[in-house]
Order: structure tokens, then C-alpha cells, then sequence
């Protein structure tokens, strides 16, 4: 991976440096590409693999087992190859991502000398390029910035003869990517002025810029910066060491300790964190033991700071409280959870759904739905038989849209589940 997305020729500092963020990376986004039957791609999306050279390697060797931790555990981190001076916040690149305190946008004068790039895309490419993400509209009568963010780059770009009429700015550097090529427009830290046959971008930066900057880590290790104090850098307030040791020594099928749950929180609900962890933790537990299921390794559960937030990333309506999706948990705000009475009995939901859908991946979604509204409700002392069903058992698209096909709700059913294929999630009032 080193040899894919590192600088050759940078020194062991720099080297070390990426092999610990890459490594974090992994480690914090296994089970990315579960759907498919794996964990990380070998694009961009996860990490670019090249075949290892002699001082990649030496990096690997020299940092094995070591990652940068927040709170004990593998922290969620990202790299890109120039941040052009000024690096990026994730919310600012993937709408409703969390912005974590120990990744910050801040001034980065390792790599502001790097020369900018220019690059020159014709009228038609780009008019390609807008249909192929999506937009209506034949001919592109104008190209106008229209908004930049707190780190001087695109925020919104008008498209002028499509419909929408605008974009943001990362969507549009990658709907130009996917056409044209990644190296027409290099970042969204760009400037833009017509020609006669397109359009010419100035611009600075190569990539998302969010974390670790490549050639930054590069300079500063050429300073005589150790890796230590490059990571300490782009990632003030987390630590470089070893996963718990507590996670190795735990009992067959029981993980113990802070690394057994990632939460990520937003800034306002970091408060809550001690007493939702402890939630989530009895609500495993109490499962595991009244129905001797193996609960995974580790949780992945993620509190979105607004329903916007939520619905970008699970594709579900503002009315569901939560998602799952293997050992990941989206949430709504705690605060507007509670507000609904419906904390504990969302985070009962979802993590009956993390648990047992595994074990019910054959079975009807009905099944897996009626399991997780059961063992979520307060009243779920009352016997269940689980042969009894109904004379038609409910299709799994009656389950994910029951609106659309009665308007009498399935009687083993919350009347405001919705799915979030392959699993599903339950609904606020």
C-alpha cells in the first residue's frame, strides 16, 4: 500500500508516518466493502496497493502494530496526496461526515511552496461529464464559483444550462474525474476563467486534502521531523501505540474494553458518550446471553449531528431513528431521541439487528425485523412462538415500504420500520 500511495523517494520519517495512518485506516474501516464479500478495495476509495519495494517495507517493519488511537482504539483518520497548503474537514468533502477535534482544517507550511497545477478541459467534457452525474441540460453556457469554504476551497460551482443549476464542490471535481480524468481538476482549491473552447483551472493541492498530508510529510521529514511528530502534527490529540491489549485477552465471543465499540460522536453530544457506550454495551450483552449469539468484535456505531446528516449517509427518510448495516450503526441525534422517548429502544433495535442478522441472513426480512422490534420493546417478556406468522408471510418489500402496500401496519411489525438493505431500522413518531 506504502508503494500506491506514498512518495518514493521521501525519507523514513515521512515513510513511517503513512504506514501508521494507512494502517489505522484499515484497521478503523473494516467491513467497508462487506456487501461485496470483502474489506477494502484497492482504489482510491480505501487504499491504491502497488507491488512493495525495499523501503516500504522497512517502513511497515519498523512501525508493525503501531496506529494512531483515540480513546484506546483505532481512530478513523484519512491521508491525501497534497493538501495545497491548507488541509480540508471531512464534512466539507463528504457532506454529513463527523468532524473529528483531533483532525482539524489548519495551515500546513510544509507543502506551500509546492508548485500549482493548470489544466484546460474542453466545453463538451465537461457538458459529458454533468449528464453522466446526473444533471439535465444539453449546452454549459457558464462556469461560475459561487461559494468557497473556511479553507479557500469550492464549495458551490454554478453550472449554468443544467439543471440543477448548481453543485458542490467536490461532487463536481469528481463527476469531472470519473469523465475526463483525475488530473484535470487535481483538488476543489482551484480558480476557473473561460476560453475559447472550455474552460482553464488554476489550482493548488492534489486530492481530498483532509488529514495527513503526503508531501507535507515528506518536507517536514526532510526537516528532521521524527514520525511521531509528523502524526502530532496532522493529528493533534490522538496517540501512536498498540489496539488494547484488552481485546486479545477477552473471552471466546465477549469483547472487553474501550476498543470493543467505536463511537463517534458530534462535538455538541460528546457528553453523552460514557452513558451511550454503557447502552449500547448492555443492550450486546443482555443479547448475547438471552439468545447465545456471538456478537461481532466490534460495534461501528456513528451519532449524526442532524437528520440531513443521517439521511445522506443511510438513505433513509427523517422519520427513522436509526440503520444498520453489518456491525455499522447510523444514529439520529441523541438529543432528538430522547426527546421522542426512543433512545434505548433505537440503540436495543439496532444492535439486536448487528447481532442476529447474521445468524438470520437466510430467513425473511420480516423475521430479522420482527427479531429486532422484540427484543427491542420493554414488554418483550411475553412469550413469542416464532412459527406463528401470518396466513401470507409479508415480502421483503412490503417490510422496507409497508405504507405502499397497506395501510394496516403487519401486527409483529413497528407501523414505522423502514430497511436499509440488507438489514433495517426503526422509526420515530
Amino acid at each position: 500500500m506504502l508503494a500506491g500511495e506514498g512518495q518514493p523517494a521521501a525519507a523514513d520519517a515521512a515513510q513511517q508516518a503513512l504506514a501508521i495512518t494507512a494502517r489505522t485506516f484499515a484497521i478503523a474501516n473494516r467491513n467497508r466493502h462487506r456487501r461485496e464479500g470483502f474489506d477494502l478495495c484497492d482504489t482510491t476509495h480505501c487504499q491504491v496497493v502497488r507491488p512493495a519495494t525495499a523501503v516500504t517495507k522497512r517502513a511497515a517493519e519498523a512501525t508493525s502494530g503501531r496506529m494512531l488511537l483515540y480513546q484506546g482504539q483505532p481512530a478513523f483518520v484519512f491521508y491525501s496526496a497534497w493538501c495545497g497548503g491548507h488541509s480540508e474537514l471531512a464534512s466539507q468533502v463528504w457532506p454529513g461526515a463527523l468532524d473529528y477535534a483531533y483532525e482539524p482544517s489548519l495551515e500546513d507550511d510544509a507543502c506551500a511552496r509546492e508548485p500549482g497545477w493548470t489544466s484546460e478541459v474542453k466545453a463538451s467534457d465537461l457538458e459529458r461529464a454533468l449528464r453522466a452525474a446526473g444533471l439535465r441540460g444539453s449546452s454549459l453556457r457558464d462556469l461560475r464559483i459561487v461559494s468557497r469554504n473556511q479553507s479557500d476551497r469550492v464549495a458551490r460551482i454554478r453550472v449554468e444550462g443544467f439543471n440543477p443549476p448548481e453543485m458542490n464542490g467536490h461532487e463536481f471535481r469528481m463527476a469531472v474525474g470519473r469523465i475526463v480524468g483525475w488530473q484535470a481538476l487535481k483538488s476543489t482549491a482551484f480558480d476557473v476563467e473561460r476560453t475559447s473552447s472550455g474552460y482553464r483551472f488554476r489550482g493548488r493541492g492534489f486530492g481530498h486534502g483532509v488529514g495527513l498530508c503526503v508531501i507535507g510529510a515528506g518536507h517536514r521529514a526532510s526537516r528532521g521531523a521524527t514520525a511521531d511528530q509528523i502524526l502530532r502534527f496532522y493529528f493533534p490529540g490522538l496517540s501512536v501505540g498498540r489496539r488494547a491489549q484488552a481485546v486479545t485477552n477477552a473471552a471466546p465471543g465477549r469483547p472487553a474494553g474501550a476498543a470493543d465499540i467505536a463511537l463517534a460522536l458530534p462535538g455538541s453530544e460528546e457528553g453523552e458518550r460514557a452513558a451511550l457506550l454503557s447502552l449500547i454495551r448492555k443492550s450486546r450483552d443482555e443479547l448475547t446471553k438471552a439468545t447465545g449469539a456471538v456478537a461481532p468484535a466490534r460495534l461501528r456505531v456513528t451519532v449524526h449531528p442532524n437528520v440531513e446528516s443521517f439521511g445522506r449517509a443511510t438513505g433513509q427518510p427523517w422519520w427513522v431513528a436509526g440503520a444498520t448495516d453489518g456491525p455499522a450503526i447510523d444514529l439520529l441525534p441523541i438529543a432528538m431521541l430522547k426527546q421522542q422517548g426512543q433512545l434505548e429502544r433505537a440503540v436495543r433495535h439496532e444492535v439486536t439487528h448487528a447481532v442476529l442478522d447474521g445468524a438470520l441472513a437466510k430467513r425473511p426480512m420480516w423475521v430479522r425485523e420482527g427479531a429486532a422490534a422484540y427484543f427491542a420493546s420493554p414488554l418483550r417478556k411475553a412469550a413469542i412462538d416464532p412459527r406463528a406468522c401470518p396466513a401470507r408471510a409479508p415480502r421483503n418489500c412490503c417490510v422496507r415500504y409497508p405504507q405502499a402496500h397497506s395501510a394496516k401496519p403487519t401486527p409483529a411489525l413497528n407501523p414505522a420500520s423502514r430497511a436499509r438493505s440488507p438489514t433495517a431500522s426503526v422509526g420515530i413518531k
